[in-house]
């Protein structure tokens, strides 16, 4: 009897931790990944160490290492602990950038970078290092559409960009934010649904981390990537300016 109760304590910590793993490699928000996986740690920790061996490999390290990685003690739901969140190096001007200029918004101060091509980068003003910056802002066209754009949208006049984009980065990241361009004004997609659109759908959390590098925020609109279930996950800018740009699109998601 007593045999059949760890055997089923086993099978417990296995079906935790693959539903843990699910949730993250569904790219889900933070706190429903780290509540799953604290679930699976609970009963994986209550077995003895041959126990744990019969759980399969890419479980258990998946479990005791990659995901302590991101979820363990002192740490924050973004991976990175507290101290570390504080002291966040900022984002650096592409290196093809000509030409920079701050536009105020409706979601605070943004800095626009054009290329000799269109527009290379669009950075919330706290996250750029204004060092990096071209120090040339006058007469650029790519830069005087942009602006006029975005004056247009945040006044709800625009929907849609229409000044080139020069943004650079590997194939599969221009194939993502490619995806990312096509989301209507007004709508949201997940992360699986990206994953779908590039025809890669195992590749959930390589979006992530394509969408994370997207230099052009809102006009290449990222903002409207969000977890499967409807919450909102990280963004460059903040949740906070994620949460007032969909609001101001309309679209709908899950509070924080």
């Amino acid at each position: 009897m007593a045999m059949n109760v760890r055997e089923e304590l086993i099978k417990e910590a296995s079906r935790l931790t693959r539903e843990a793993r699910k949730r993250w490699n569904a790219h889900e928000n933070n706190q429903s990944c780290r509540q799953a996986r604290d679930r699976a740690l609970a009963v994986y920790e209550k077995l003895s160490k041959k126990e744990r061996n019969e759980l399969p490999e890419v479980l258990r390290v998946w479990l005791r290492y990659r995901s302590e990685k991101y979820f363990g003690k002192g740490r924050r739901g973004n991976g990175m602990s507290s101290k570390s969140s504080q002291n966040k190096k900022k984002e650096t001007a592409p290196k093809h950038a000509i030409a920079a200029r701050k536009v105020m918004s409706g979601v605070g101060p943004l800095y626009l970078l054009s290329s000799k091509r269109g527009i290379c980068g669009l950075f919330f003003g706290h996250r750029i290092e204004p060092s990096t910056l071209p120090k040339n802002n006058s007469r650029n066209r790519f830069l005087n559409q942009a602006e006029k754009e975005l004056i247009e949208y945040f006044e709800g006049d625009r929907e849609i960009f229409e000044v080139a984009i020069d943004a650079r980065g590997s194939q599969f990241q221009r194939l993502v934010w490619r995806q990312l361009s096509a989301i209507p004004f007004g709508e949201t997609r997940g992360y699986g649904e990206i994953a779908e659109k590039v025809e890669n759908p195992k590749a959930v959390r390589a979006v992530g981390t394509a969408n994370g590098a997207n230099p052009v925020s809102i006009i290449v609109p990222c903002h409207r990537v969000i977890g499967k279930d409807g919450s909102l996950t990280g963004f460059g800018g903040g949740l906070e300016i994620k949460k007032k740009l969909l609001r101001h699109e309309g679209a709908l998601f899950k509070a924080i």
